[in-house]
């Protein structure tokens, strides 16, 4: 006979959740001034909460310990959230510190966080008004079907790389070849890449060429370098061994090339794995950013083009040379050696591909330690750009966009210790104004997200995150604080960084893409 484990976590997660339900039922009642009123709509509340705790009994009985934590640490961010936009009504000021500069600063470093968001949240449908005006006026009727090599470096990815591969094949846009290069892997891969192409030369797909070839470890930039001296394509994109491509992507980007001006393009990367805290968080972070990508694109500043979403014409690399084999952030560097030679950069918002995100903190924490300090390297690589007035610079960029990047890195480090400072003196002056207007602008950008753009977010559960998105976004911070000081403490004492590495699930078993 079974036995039903309760354990205190469950507990808790119950108790928090009646504490919740319990408070909201009373005070939307308590505005009821009659009688009768006021017991039909508890005795209303109360049948509800009875059918609300069943389906929740039932779906923690079925819940994972893992996942009963989860679910706490939620229910415990929308008290956090419900205490910010309620605890005004009732709490009086313990200490009202009256102090016009303190108010300056407060208010200062809060705009400072916002400010950012929502200027790109103004900029960012422009740019598609603008991409969608250039093409029906200019582009759409003309014909243009290029060779498209893409780019697939591997290290240790057998989880995935057949995956990744089949996405490829399996994509509408059929003029293209697909290079794999095996970075000196010592797990599986190689033995399944050969299979595969076995099996490739008699598949549906045999019409694609496929080149592969196994080499010494060199790091992900020699890997790419190998890619680009054996592709024959005049468009060349890169894709990470840890990601499915959408069956339009590649016709999307070939698009946005239509334009004789456009060098490069960056595609629309979405995080697959988003089923834990961990993959959430990232799973907002790049839904959102990559929305601001339109802002980026629509001022000429965009400065990372990411591996796993990014297309090139092959001139760029007959013109500025290939991949950086010393930087840890090889991608980055292109893009910002593109940007220091007046090369023209444009967002694909439709050529969507997904990644496979770190599947833990440790991990999470790893990956941004790399991306940081490999910001920083390019950054001081091309400091000549910060405030250039050559000609072929753009000026938003070098005068604004990257000043600003490296201000944000410096406001990071302070952030942390400002949000506690300010949570306690809001309590103490009885005063959230700063926590609500948080709250308020990140709702907001849910809300745009949900209603006018990217598909996936109209789910109930995508809806459920926006109060709590937020506080979400506070473990980003913490993730990036950290990566920060990392950063800084490997650099002064010359430690080297190298490829990422977590436990790898496949983003193309874990995740159904409805398409």
């Amino acid at each position: 006979m079974g036995k039903l484990q309760i354990n205190p976590v469950t507990i808790l997660t119950l108790l928090l959740f009646t504490a919740l339900y319990s408070y909201g039922s009373y005070w939307l009642i308590s505005f009821t001034e009659n009688v009768t009123y006021t017991i039909v709509f508890s005795l209303m509340a109360l049948i509800l909460y009875v059918n609300v705790l069943r389906f929740f009994i039932f779906e923690l009985c079925s819940l994972s310990q893992s996942r009963i934590s989860e679910l706490f640490t939620y229910l415990v961010m929308y008290a956090i959230t419900i205490s910010v936009l309620v605890l005004p009504l009732f709490l009086e000021p313990i200490f009202v510190f009256e102090s016009p500069v303190l108010r300056i600063i407060i208010i200062t470093f809060a705009a400072l966080l916002l400010a950012k968001y929502c200027a790109f949240m103004l900029l960012g449908p422009w740019h598609d008004i603008k991409m969608l005006l250039k093409h029906r006026l200019n582009f759409d009727h003309i014909e243009y079907t290029p060779l498209v090599s893409v780019m697939i470096p591997a290290w240790n990815e057998g989880v995935g790389l057949i995956n990744t591969i089949d996405s490829v094949l399996q994509s509408t846009y059929r003029n293209v070849e697909i290079i794999v290069i095996n970075d000196g892997s010592t797990d599986d891969s190689n033995q399944k890449m050969l299979q595969f192409l076995l099996q490739q030369r008699s598949g549906p797909n045999k019409d694609i060429n496929i080149k592969y070839r196994y080499q010494e470890n060199s790091g992900k930039g020699g890997a790419l370098n190998h890619a680009i001296k054996i592709a024959s394509g005049d468009i060349l994109m890169s894709v990470d061994a840890d990601c499915y491509v959408n069956k339009t992507a590649i016709t999307e980007f070939v698009r946005v090339f239509k334009d004789e001006s456009i060098s490069a393009a960056v595609g629309n990367v979405k995080i697959g794995n988003r089923n834990n805290t961990v993959g959430i968080v990232q799973y907002l972070e790049f839904l959102f950013s990559f929305y601001f990508k339109r802002a980026d694109a629509l001022l000429g500043s965009i400065y990372i083009i990411g591996g796993a979403a990014g297309a090139f014409r092959r001139s760029v690399f007959e013109k500025i040379g290939g991949y950086s084999e010393t930087n840890i952030t090889e991608d980055i560097e292109l893009t910002v050696r593109m940007q220091d030679a007046g090369m023209k950069i444009e967002y694909a918002s439709e050529a969507v591909v997904y990644t496979e995100g770190a599947s833990d903190l440790k991990s999470l924490k790893n990956q941004r330690l790399r991306w940081k300090r490999g910001r920083f390297q390019t950054f001081y690589q091309y400091m000549h750009m910060f405030f250039s007035t050559k000609k072929h610079h753009n000026k938003m960029l070098t005068w604004i966009v990257m000043p600003l990047a490296m201000i944000q890195e410096l406001q990071l480090l302070l952030e942390i210790p400002f949000l506690i400072f300010l949570y306690i003196f809001s309590i103490l002056n009885a005063d959230f104004t700063s926590y609500m207007i948080g709250v308020l602008v990140v709702g907001l950008m849910f809300f745009v997200q949900f209603m006018f753009y990217d598909k996936s977010t109209r789910k109930w559960s995508f809806v459920a995150l926006a109060p709590i998105g937020w506080l979400l976004f506070y473990l980003a911070t913490y993730v990036e604080a950290w990566a920060l000081v990392k950063s800084i403490k490997t650099f002064i004492f010359g430690q080297e960084i190298t490829w990422q590495r977590w436990d790898r699930k496949g983003v193309g078993n874990e995740l159904k893409v409805t398409e």
